[in-house]
């Protein structure tokens, strides 16, 4: 089983409304797109943890369908802080088995799915008009009865990352309630938990609550390393590199960088 892991894609029909993001976001979008298209053994699923598009408009989201059609495979996706819930569902509620509007609160796009042998499921931490991210105790409960039996691997999707990262501008604006909750209900899970999330926009592991975690980069706008918690770490030009699941008949799992090389933004016309 191969599962691939995206995140952060900010795509714009018009001009970006994050400062940051790359005037050519859609195209930089498309080169992943025809990345994992062009790989001889192609992922089961396609997995983008949040900020698919950059302002959450209708455009928008019609932009990231077309720009994601050619994958054949499933794709499945949570809201980061700068998705819009109702256009979101109706971009990908045919694709994304959301919970119905009425359930639990705000009608939270919170999902569970199973693939290739794996189950996926999807947390919604957005607050409308904020950067940093909660998580209620209606979807904590709801994670808990799902994940309380079952020996099958979980792919967990979260934006907001529940670990620290080694900075303190991005630990700001990561998941600010309901992270220790999460731990307990993650550690307490019989089957392997494998938690992916997003917004940092630097890629990197990590171990937390007893398991595997991670962070996918962007290639919207990518931060350097922020070892120094002091300062905000820098925008850089780099290759973008989104990570490879393979989970083995054997039960053992391995995680593969793949880097696409992306055009210097002062390449861009002016």
């Amino acid at each position: 089983m191969l599962i691939a892991h995206l995140s952060d894609l900010h795509i714009s029909a018009g001009p970006p409304e994050t400062a940051p993001v790359r005037r050519d976001a859609p195209d930089m979008a498309r080169l992943i797109v025809a990345d994992l298209m062009a790989l001889p053994q192609r992922p089961d699923a396609v997995l983008i943890t949040g900020d698919v598009a950059d302002g959450g408009s209708v455009a928008d989201y019609d932009l990231v369908r077309r720009i994601l059609a050619p994958l054949s495979m499933p794709v499945m996706v949570v809201p980061g802080n700068h998705d819009r819930r109702g256009p979101m569902r109706e971009a990908f509620g045919g694709m994304v088995p959301y919970a119905s509007p009425d359930a639990l609160s705000a009608g939270t796009l919170h999902f569970e799915a199973h693939v290739a042998g794996a189950r996926i499921i999807g947390l919604d931490s957005l607050v409308p008009g904020r950067v940093e991210g909660v998580l209620d105790t209606a979807q904590l409960d709801w994670l808990e009865h799902r994940l309380a039996t079952g020996t099958a691997p979980v792919f967990l999707m979260l934006h907001h990352p529940p670990f620290p990262t080694g900075n303190a501008h991005w630990d700001a604006s990561a998941l600010q309630k309901g992270r220790e909750r999460l731990g307990q209900i993650v550690q307490a899970c019989p089957a392997p938990v494998r938690l992916l999330c997003g917004h940092v926009h630097q890629a990197f592991h990590t171990q937390w609550a007893g398991g595997y975690a991670a962070v996918g980069g962007s290639p919207a706008f990518q931060y350097g390393f922020g070892f120094d918690e002091r300062a905000e770490p820098p925008l850089i030009d780099a290759p973008y590199a989104w990570w490879m699941h393979h989970q083995r008949t054997n039960g053992s799992f391995a995680v593969h960088p793949r880097v696409v090389t992306l055009p210097s933004r002062d390449d861009l016309p002016r």
